[in-house]
């Protein structure tokens, strides 16, 4: 899941943050970060938009919390290229079949 802001305490402790429950979401009800302007906008547009509009969210986020101390945009989330994606599902689904087939050899 690609976050693309977060708000942190001094701390380190993330307070906040705009990712894919927000930007993919198919539900109505919104309490992200990004005040719902992100909410089911999809992963592109959500990215655009939280470019033109995260430093007005982090002034008013600062103004709002004393605790944050840190606003953290992503440069840019990153994309896994069609062919890598398909060999990481095939080693994970070949590591899974390792798996069961060891826990069956128990047995």
């Amino acid at each position: 899941m690609t976050t693309l802001i977060a708000w942190y305490k001094s701390d380190g402790t993330c307070i906040g943050r705009c990712d894919a429950k927000c930007y993919n979401a198919e539900h109505e009800k919104c309490d992200c970060i990004c005040g719902g302007a992100n909410h089911g906008a999809g992963l592109c547009r959500a990215v655009e938009q939280s470019k033109e509009h995260v430093q007005m969210w982090a002034q008013q986020a600062m103004e709002e919390n004393d605790e944050i101390h840190q606003v953290v945009l992503l440069p840019r989330p990153v994309q896994i290229s069609l062919f890598d994606l398909i060999d990481m599902l095939d080693r994970e689904s070949y590591y899974e079949r390792s798996l069961e087939v060891g826990e069956n050899d128990d047995a």
